[in-house]
């Protein structure tokens, strides 16, 4: 939770300062190239192809948690549980929808995906008297390790926050649902607690930030970094982590979406102003041709 809550202080700490930027900088000319950072009619056709390499890591306070079980009047069992996250392997590929009559929302994105989460535990405990905390069984020494692979689709709605000539944060809000075709877990926990684990199933709302830039030619590059927010299924009452073994593991997404704009299918796509409103060079020519027979 506390990774999400500085995800979101820095977005709207960032975005102030930078808009203070951009109203000192002159405005954009609409006769120029980069007029625009997404893609925009008539210009670019509204739809397109992206895809996305990326790595994953589980986040864990990274220090030993101490834990109480089964406790009752006279005895307790105290444990020292530590998570730790290991790196993973993260691949996208989809496609994109601008929205152009939604006013936050600037564009969708959907697709499928593959998701690598791994890490390990460690723990230790034993079985105390109360109120002298006497040891009443032998100290547990425990440590497991997991890797779940998931096959993912995903739909994402983005909104952008343009704060340069060819760059802009993005904001965006999504949901992801997938199944663990590879679920491997081995090792054990400490006795007080079962062996917790997401279960080959997985549904969850997230939230990503990115920062986009408008590359040379028709493409766009953005590096994000994505996190759960809830956990739809399994439902557990408002987390948004995963449980292994005795711990709670938080997944951090990075990518590198690379999308591709097309231009649309007219000669000449910059609109010109006539008596009669804006119109399309090519359709100019046309009703020159036609007052020309006349």
């Amino acid at each position: 939770m506390r990774v999400i809550i500085l995800l979101v202080l820095f977005a709207f700490l960032v975005s102030p300062i930078y808009s203070q930027g951009k109203r000192k900088q002159k405005p954009v000319s609409f006769q120029k190239h980069y007029n625009e950072v997404l893609p925009k009619a008539p210009q670019y056709k509204m739809s397109g192809w992206f895809f996305a390499p990326g790595a994953t890591y589980m986040m864990t306070p990274f220090v030993y948690q101490n834990r109480t079980y089964n406790e009752t009047a006279a005895q307790k069992f105290d444990a020292r549980t530590r998570g730790l996250g290991r790196p993973g392997i993260y691949a996208e590929v989809g496609r994109y929808k601008m929205l152009q009559y939604w006013r936050f929302f600037k564009f969708m994105d959907y697709g499928i995906s593959y998701k690598g989460l791994r890490g390990s535990e460690k723990a230790n405990g034993q079985l105390v008297s109360i109120p002298s905390e006497a040891p009443l069984s032998p100290l547990e020494q425990t440590q497991g390790t997991f890797g779940y692979h998931y096959a993912e689709a995903f739909i994402n709605f983005n909104h952008i926050w343009r704060i340069s000539k060819y760059n802009f944060i993005q904001h965006s809000l999504g949901a992801n649902a997938g199944y663990a075709f590879m679920a491997n877990q081995g090792g054990s926990t400490i006795s007080a607690v079962g062996n917790e684990n997401p279960g080959r199933i997985a549904a969850q709302l997230h939230y990503k930030i990115g920062f986009g830039i408008k590359m040379r030619g028709d493409w766009l590059i953005i590096p994000a970094l994505e996190t759960p927010i809830l956990n739809a299924w399994p439902f557990e009452n408002g987390r948004s982590s995963y449980g292994f073994f005795a711990s709670r593991y938080r997944p951090v997404i990075f990518s590198i979406r690379f999308m591709f704009m097309r231009k649309a299918n007219t000669l000449d796509c910059t609109p010109v102003r006539t008596r009669e409103g804006l119109k399309m060079p090519t359709d100019m020519d046309k009703q020159n041709q036609m007052d020309g027979v006349k």
